[in-house]
């Protein structure tokens, strides 16, 4: 699976597990019809995309924890792909791959209840800002090049200059999501005499 350190994939389910695993997403052969045996050689979940969250600073407590606001629909999705399963085309891309049919290989599609990727793209405005500078893109080399304003690795409604819209904050926020900041508290966090903290964080 190819994904960026911005990207966490998770199951909802998880929560209700005591020994999670992304072996949970892929699924087993399916009889087809004709009762022939499929085999799945691509997993596609839905990758949901966070915005700041009302954040001016990134948040020490990590990204998981301190962006909890998304866009409503997904904009992407991602894959896990068997490599044998693959077929030699041009038309395979980062996100999607073309399974080989002719061996019998399928794609199987997962809900959002089963598996998803939290995308935290729209983070504070210094963090986010630093991202898309060192940004290296099929599509957008620099964005500050007015090249392919239509391209989803364009951020939309920023233009082509490095300067924080006024609203940057409150932007790409119109559902609250908090299933991975309490599933990765659940995991990773640590009694204080003050309360907790993440395990990532420098304990004072």
């Amino acid at each position: 699976m190819y994904v960026d350190v911005d990207e966490f994939v998770f199951s909802p389910s998880w929560v209700h597990e005591s020994n999670p695993s992304l072996k949970s997403l892929l699924p087993q052969n399916q009889t087809l019809e004709e009762g022939r045996k499929n085999k799945v050689g691509q997993v596609s979940m839905k990758c949901l995309e966070f915005g700041p969250s009302g954040r001016g600073r990134h948040p020490e407590e990590g990204v998981t924890q301190g962006y909890t606001c998304r866009m409503r629909t997904e904009q992407r999705h991602k894959s896990m792909v068997l490599v044998d399963a693959v077929d030699p085309s041009l038309r395979n891309v980062i996100h999607h791959f073309e399974v080989n049919e002719k061996e019998g290989f399928v794609s199987k599609p997962v809900s959002l209840e089963q598996g998803l990727v939290n995308h935290y793209k729209y983070q504070a405005w210094d963090e986010f800002k630093n991202k898309f500078r060192r940004r290296v893109s099929a599509y957008v080399v620099d964005w500050k090049q007015e090249l392919n304003p239509t391209s989803k690795d364009r951020t939309p409604g920023l233009g082509f200059k490095p300067i924080e819209p006024n609203d940057w904050t409150h932007r790409f926020c119109e559902v609250r999501d908090l299933r991975l900041k309490f599933l990765t508290r659940k995991w990773f966090r640590l009694l204080t005499p003050n309360g907790y903290t993440m395990a990532w964080q420098n304990l004072r």
